[in-house]
């Protein structure tokens, strides 16, 4: 039988153990992970292979050689570029002769790949998938089958509200060589983004076969260490290797009488002298350790030497020839870099190529938050910007912009210098609204940029923001990029006579009024002389607003309306008592309307004449009719799949067609590049008007509200009262993060016999008025339950009992 290798991993977040060999070649108790690999293999009849290659091959041909030496038939592919995962298997079409199976060299396993065999067989499946269920599945494909074993739906690597199940794709694979025919040859092609959805879309059956066993990528430095440990304590009975007590002596080790080892791997010529203390850790080849050093829950590399009393703390990874002088303190959570030498009585509390990071993933969706001046500090942000700056490339221009709290200015200079150290120009906009920002690089002033503010929801955190050359939100796939080079520190300075230039250009306020005016019907607004009030929350947007009002001819009185950066973030109780404030405001003055605009100037807040507040799901209700009232031949609209179905019976009064998107201001920005989608509206106080930008602009929702009000002379409460009516309740579930992806799974299991719809969640049709809706957080340990029904009583009913459904989930 005859498998495909795939051998070609860089092993970027295993650095700085990957720094010398590829990825498959890091042993695993004392040999590499390949040679389990092939031991498995042979153990269920599968002895023909085809190894695909790509990072440092010289290094697995020289070691393996034809595989004579291990009883297998050995080729080897080396593609000369990145075909992806299934346009690099193509490769192997010509070796093939009929079912073949796919694997990763570097996956640590025990399944029984003969039951997965017959199973394919048994199905006369062109495509079988391995599945596992998974506690934390974030980091994998999420799978989900129906009762005939047939994939239904798969995602690859899910953000956190798009978890629908803990099923995982392990990335295992038996193929009928039929498959060959609809993979492209010379392309770019992956099995999960292309392959499976064309077979799918081809009407191809793909099974998916649950796996039971042990199964770890180790594919982190976190998982590296505990896979050996794992190895270590039998946990894949086919692994043979003879033990000393609790542990795993190589060839040729010196270890003097005296030292304490507890539950490690010591590799072939190491060197232990008495007094020395080494727990759960994996030391590599001719490392030498001098008397009384202690290392706890390491890895050192090979070559390296520990001189006498010092002690490394648990979780450092030491790259190969290292030394390491007596008396050192080396803290937790450390990597060290090939060939660093550390004097002695040092203490090191931080990496040794960068700093160390406090970070397991960096971004949520296009935004890094953090705690102030803690995880995001000056250090961090230099570097940053230094890994932005290098993902560009160099002579690109980048604009930035920041709130007016001082950590931002601080943080938002940190990053312009990491940026320019890198040989890309800064244009500095200074204190500026966010859509400003946006509108610049529309216009085609950058290649990308960066906004620093403190959080709206918490002072004590800080907010990075991203966004791509065209002023949309930074798209999954360049934060992941951003991440990976963050975290492997694989990016570039540039020469000292390359780096960036700093600008401060002027007239972008200018340019964004005459263009905010072109896209308004300014003599509507004028003759019907609005009397409004306006809160500004202290925020930016009261330095550039007034400016535009005055050509309005509206009575203004403005709450709020001057910079203070220890009032732009407000918790639950500020809050509350500004909005009574401002509701009571505008009911006192009997003005036309009340509009309240975020610090940031993006989301806005409406009450009418009488002082009456509407809820995040009317007030884009609202909107929408106005919209759809003063806007004529509008073909289509899109809002969150979380949005109230009051949208659907509102666009159908127009012939409107409703595209419902993930909650994510992303996902509605990438909506407007549907030129026929005409408004986009979020759950959370953010309307876009794609004519004049394809983002949120609180300000310019103000205007386009009063253009609407008064051509279709009718104030919000008479809107208001034209609207059908249905009842939402909602609640959130507290649960564990790693229980989420089983909640989403049975949960979608338990109603296969309603329509679902899978945007984002799971969101379940009863009928045609009641509706439930449950996805998980994207950043907290907790699922949301929506109902929504055409009476109180019936949503209450619904909430109930659906809040005890997916509790029975919970542990």
């Amino acid at each position: 039988m005859q498998a495909v290798i795939m051998a070609g991993g860089f092993g970027t977040r295993l650095r700085p153990l990957t720094n010398n060999i590829p990825k498959p070649m890091v042993p695993i108790v004392n040999k590499p992970m390949l040679e389990h690999l092939f031991t498995l293999l042979k153990n269920h009849n599968i002895t023909d292979y085809t190894m695909l290659l790509y990072y440092q091959p010289e290094i697995i041909r020289k070691f393996f050689g034809d595989g004579s030496r291990y009883g297998v038939n050995l080729r080897y592919v080396t593609p000369d570029r990145d075909y992806g995962t299934a346009g690099a298997v193509k490769l192997s079409e010509e070796f093939i002769k009929d079912d073949f199976l796919v694997i990763s060299g570097d996956v640590l396993t025990n399944f029984n790949l003969s039951n997965f065999y017959n199973f394919h067989k048994e199905k006369k499946s062109v495509a079988t998938i391995s599945l596992y269920g998974h506690e934390n599945p974030l980091q994998y494909g999420i799978v989900l089958t129906n009762s005939n074993h047939e994939i239904v739906r798969f995602l690859e690597k899910p953000s956190s509200s798009e978890v629908f199940s803990d099923t995982i794709n392990t990335g295992i694979y038996y193929f009928n060589k039929e498959v060959f025919k609809y993979i492209p040859e010379g392309e770019s092609f992956d099995f999960s983004k292309d392959l499976f959805p064309l077979l799918l879309e081809n009407k191809i059956k793909i099974h998916g076969y649950n796996s039971k066993g042990y199964w770890r990528d180790v594919g982190t430095l976190e998982e590296y260490i505990n896979s050996n440990l794992d190895v270590l304590n039998n946990k894949l009975g086919y692994i043979n290797f003879e033990k000393s007590g609790s542990n795993l002596i190589g060839s040729n080790a010196n270890i003097e009488f005296g030292a304490y080892i507890e539950n490690s791997i010591i590799g072939s010529g190491v060197t232990i002298e008495k007094g020395s203390e080494i727990k759960n850790s994996v030391i590599w080849d001719n490392v030498t350790i001098k008397a009384k050093a202690k290392i706890l829950f390491d890895v050192i590399g090979q070559n390296c030497t520990i001189e006498e009393n010092s002690r490394i703390n648990d979780f450092v990874f030491i790259g190969d020839n290292c030394f390491i002088g007596k008396n050192v303190f080396v803290s937790s959570s450390i990597k060290i870099w090939d060939k660093k030498k550390i004097d002695n009585n040092s203490k090191i509390t931080r990496s040794l190529i960068q700093e160390d990071t406090f970070f397991n993933e960096l971004f949520t969706d296009s935004r890094i938050t953090g705690l102030s001046n803690l995880q995001i500090n000056p250090e961090f942000g230099a570097k940053l910007g230094a890994v932005y700056g290098a993902s560009l490339g160099m002579n690109k221009q980048v604009m930035v912009g920041r709130d007016i709290d001082d950590i931002s200015n601080m943080i938002k200079r940190s990053i312009t210098s990491g940026i320019l150290s890198s040989g890309v120009n800064v244009n500095d906009l200074q204190v500026i609204p966010i859509p400003i920002l946006r509108q610049e690089l529309k216009n085609g002033n950058g290649s990308g940029g960066i906004f620093v503010r403190k959080s709206p929801f918490d002072r004590g955190t800080t907010d990075i923001i991203f966004f791509d050359k065209d002023g949309r939100d930074l798209s999954t796939s360049k934060t992941k990029g951003i991440e990976r080079l963050f975290f492997s520190e694989e990016y570039q300075r540039a020469n000292f006579d390359n780096v960036g230039t700093l600008r401060f250009p002027e007239r972008t306020n200018v340019k964004y009024r005459e263009h905010f005016l072109s896209r308004l019907d300014v003599d509507v607004i004028k003759k019907k002389k609005f009397k409004i009030v306006l809160d500004y929350s202290y925020g930016i947007a009261s330095t550039i607003f007034p400016n535009i009002l005055g050509d309005f001819n509206c009575e203004v009185v403005s709450l709020s309306a001057h910079l203070d950066k220890d009032k732009i973030t407000r918790d639950r109780d500020e809050f509350k008592k500004a909005i009574d404030n401002f509701s009571y405001v505008v009911k006192s003055l009997n003005f036309d309307i009340g509009f309240m605009i975020d610090a940031g100037g993006e989301k806005i807040w409406l009450a009418s004449h009488e002082g009456r507040l509407f809820d995040d799901d009317r007030f884009l209700v609202i909107v929408l009719k106005m919209f759809l009232m003063a806007t004529p031949d509008v073909k289509k609209i899109a809002v969150p799949v979380q949005a109230s179905r009051e949208v659907d019976l509102v666009a159908d009064e127009f012939g409107v067609e409703v595209i419902r998107v993930k909650d994510s201001h992303h996902a509605m920005m990438t909506s407007c590049k549907d030129n026929d989608v005409k408004f986009v509206g979020g759950t959370r106080r953010g309307v876009f008007f794609p004519d004049f930008l394809y983002a949120t602009d609180g300000m310019f929702a103000i205007a386009k509200i009063l253009e609407m009000s008064a051509k279709i002379k009718m104030n919000i409460e008479e809107v208001d009262k034209i609207i059908p009516k249905l009842y939402r309740r909602k609640i959130n579930l507290e649960c564990t993060r790693e229980e989420k992806g089983k909640i989403m799974r049975k949960f979608m299991e338990d109603t296969m016999n309603y329509r679902q719809q899978l945007i984002d969640g799971v969101k379940i049709f009863l009928d045609s008025t009641d509706v439930v809706l449950c996805i998980p957080d994207k950043a907290r340990d907790l699922v949301h339950l929506n109902v929504e029904s055409d009476t109180a009583e019936k949503a209450e009913k619904l909430l109930e009992e659906y809040k005890e459904k997916i509790s029975a989930y919970i542990s």
